[in-house]
C-alpha cells in the first residue's frame, strides 16, 4: 500500500529496528511514497482493490527499480569469474567460497538481500580436498551467510545426487542450527542415494531444512528452475518480476454464495490483479532500466527472457469456511468433502483465468502467469483471515495421512510453488526410513514440497522460511534482533498459530 510521511518517521525514531532495518524499511517506504496511478498507470478501481485488501502487492513499491526475485546462474563465476567484480574463476574452494560471499552482495531482490544463492553442493564439490579441513571452511561460509544476510528468505539448494560437499554442508547446516540460509534438497529417487536422503530427512527434523522438493514433478512444469526465497520454484538464471496476491478469505466476504464468489466477485478481481501485475512487469522492462544497467544480464548470470512473475493466493481455507457457513454446513476445509468441491472450483476457476491471460515478458513460461501458494505475512488485519496458502488453518488439522491426501490435490495449482509442514517428535530421529516413506508417499500422491520438523526445537519454518523461536522471544518483549525475518514470523504466528501446529507422533 501507499506509503507516507509518518511511516519514515515511525521508522527513524523506532526502538526495535537495527540500523540496517531501518535502511531497508526507508528505503521501501520511498518506493511506496508515489502514486501507482502515476507511476504505473493502475486505475482507481485498481487502486481500490488494493486498500480494500482484496488485493495485496506485499509492499512492492510502486517505483520497481528491480525484479522481485533474481535467481542467477552461479556457474557463470565458476567457469568465467565476474569481470564487473574483477574476479576471475576460482581455483580452489577458499577462492570459490570468498568470490560467492563476494557475488551474493550484488545479487538484490525485493529484501536488498539474495533469495537465491545457487545449487551450493555443485559449486563447492569440484573444490573439495579434504573433508575435515573443507568442512570448517564450509561451516564458516555458512555462518558467514547467517550473520550477513540477515534475511531467511536467502535461498540454497543441494541434491538430487549425492555429494561430499552436500555432506559437509548438511553436517555443518545441523551444527550450526542457523536460520539462513533456507534449504532444499532437490529429491529423486532415481538419483538421491537413501543415505544422502536419510542425512537430509535428519537434518530436516533437528533445524527445519533442507525441505523436500518434488524435482522430477517441477522439471515438468518449470523446466531448469531453482528453489528460492520461501519454496517458489522459478526459471534458473532468471526469476520472478512480481508476486501479488490475492487474499481469498477477504474476497469471499464479498460473496452471499458459492454462485456469486465462483462466477462474480472472484472473477472480477483476479482480471484486475492480472492487470496489476501486467503494468508492474511492463516497468521494470520498459523503465527502470535495471537489464540495461546490471552485470548480472551483461555476464550472462540472469536473462530478461528467463523471468515470470507470480500469481498468488492465501486464504482459501477461509473462503471456503464462509461458503460452508452459508451453506448452513457445520463443517471446515481438511475434513470436509464438500469443502474441497468448494476449493476446487475456486482453484480452477483462477487456473482457467491466470492459464487465458497473456501476461507481459513472460515467454519462459509460454507467455503466462504462474499461480502461486503464498504463505502468508501480517502486514494488515485481514491477514488475520487469511491462511497461508491452500492450507488448512492451525486446530482444524486431520490425522497425518488425512490431511496428505488433502492438501496433496492441490499441489497441481501452483506450479511455481506450494508445500506443507509437519512437526514431528523426538522420536522420529530414530525412524528416518519413516520420514522418507512420508516424503516418498506425498510425492506419490501429488505433493510438490513437504518439511518434515520436530516440534520442540528453537529453530522452526515458519511458512516457506525459518525463525528461531527465542529470537521470536526477544522480538515480542521489544528487543532490536539480527533478522527482519523475525518479525514477520512473529507476525504469522500471532495471525495464524504456525508455532502450535498438530504434533505427529
Amino acid at each position: 500500500m501507499q506509503s507516507n510521511i509518518q511511516d519514515i518517521m515511525d521508522t527513524v525514531t523506532s526502538k526495535t529496528l537495527t540500523y540496517q532495518q531501518k535502511l531497508f524499511t526507508l528505503a521501501n517506504i520511498s518506493e511506496r511514497l508515489l502514486s501507482p496511478i502515476d507511476i504505473l498507470g493502475y486505475t482507481p478501481q485498481e487502486l481500490e482493490h488494493i486498500n480494500n485488501n482484496m488485493i495485496c502487492d506485499l509492499n512492492e513499491g510502486y517505483a520497481a527499480y528491480r525484479p522481485r526475485y533474481i535467481v542467477p546462474d552461479y556457474n557463470v563465476y565458476i567457469k568465467n569469474g565476474c569481470r564487473f567484480l574483477e574476479l576471475p574463476p576460482p581455483q580452489n574452494l577458499d577462492e570459490c567460497l570468498d568470490g560467492l560471499l563476494i557475488l551474493y552482495s550484488h545479487v538484490p531482490s525485493i529484501t536488498s538481500f539474495p533469495v537465491f544463492i545457487g545449487n551450493l553442493d555443485t559449486l563447492l564439490d569440484p573444490f573439495i580436498e579434504n573433508a575435515e579441513t573443507d568442512y570448517i571452511k564450509i561451516k564458516r561460509f555458512l555462518n558467514h551467510i547467517d550473520k550477513k544476510i540477515t534475511d531467511s528468505f536467502c535461498h540454497a539448494d543441494i541434491g538430487p545426487y549425492e555429494t561430499l560437499a552436500g555432506k559437509l554442508i548438511l553436517q555443518a547446516v545441523i551444527e550450526l542450527e542457523n536460520p539462513t540460509p533456507n534449504m532444499t534438497l532437490h529429491y529423486d529417487p532415481d538419483k538421491t542415494s537413501v543415505e544422502f536422503a536419510r542425512l537430509a530427512a535428519k537434518s530436516c527434523l533437528l533445524v527445519s531444512k533442507p525441505s523436500f522438493s518434488n524435482v522430477q514433478y517441477y522439471n515438468r512444469d518449470i523446466g531448469e528452475h531453482a528453489l528460492c526465497s520461501c519454496y517458489n520454484a522459478l526459471p534458473l538464471a532468471g526469476g520472478g518480476y512480481t508476486l501479488s496476491r490475492l487474499r481469498l478469505g477477504t474476497v469471499a466476504k464479498a460473496a452471499n454464495s458459492t454462485n456469486e464468489l465462483i462466477n462474480n466477485v472472484l472473477p472480477k478481481v483476479a482480471n484486475i490483479m492480472l492487470s496489476i501485475m501486467d503494468k508492474r512487469n511492463t516497468f521494470i522492462v520498459e523503465k527502470s532500466n535495471f537489464f540495461e544497467t546490471s552485470f548480472l544480464v551483461k555476464e550472462g548470470f540472469i536473462h530478461r527472457t528467463n523471468f515470470t512473475s507470480m500469481f498468488g493466493i492465501i486464504g482459501l481455507a477461509d473462503a471456503v469456511n464462509r461458503m460452508l457457513s452459508l451453506e448452513g454446513l457445520d463443517e471446515t476445509f481438511g475434513t470436509s468433502e464438500r469443502g474441497d468441491e468448494i476449493g476446487h472450483k475456486i482453484m480452477e476457476t483462477l487456473e482457467t483465468m491466470v492459464n487465458a491471460h497473456p501476461g507481459k515478458y513472460v515467454e519462459r513460461t509460454n507467455d503466462r502467469y504462474l499461480l502461486h501458494a503464498q504463505v502468508g505475512a501480517s502486514l494488515h488485519d485481514e491477514d488475520n483471515y487469511n491462511t497461508p496458502a491452500h492450507r488448512i488453518r492451525v486446530g482444524q488439522e486431520p490425522t497425518l495421512v488425512d490431511h496428505l491426501k488433502q492438501s496433496a490435490q492441490f499441489h497441481k495449482y501452483f506450479p511455481s510453488g506450494t508445500g506443507d509442514l509437519f512437526a514431528f517428535d523426538q522420536t522420529y530421529v530414530d525412524h528416518l526410513d519413516a520420514i522418507l516413506d512420508i516424503v516418498q508417499g506425498s510425492f506419490d500422491s501429488g505433493y510438490r514440497y513437504i518439511t518434515p520438523y520436530l516440534k520442540n526445537t528453537d529453530l522452526i519454518r515458519v511458512t516457506g522460511y525459518l525463525v528461531k523461536k527465542s529470537e521470536v522471544e526477544r522480538a515480542t518483549n521489544g528487543e532490536a534482533v539480527l533478522r527482519d525475518t523475525t518479525w514477520f514470523g512473529k507476525g504469522t504466528n500471532e495471525v495464524a498459530d504456525v508455532f502450535d501446529r498438530k504434533l505427529r507422533e
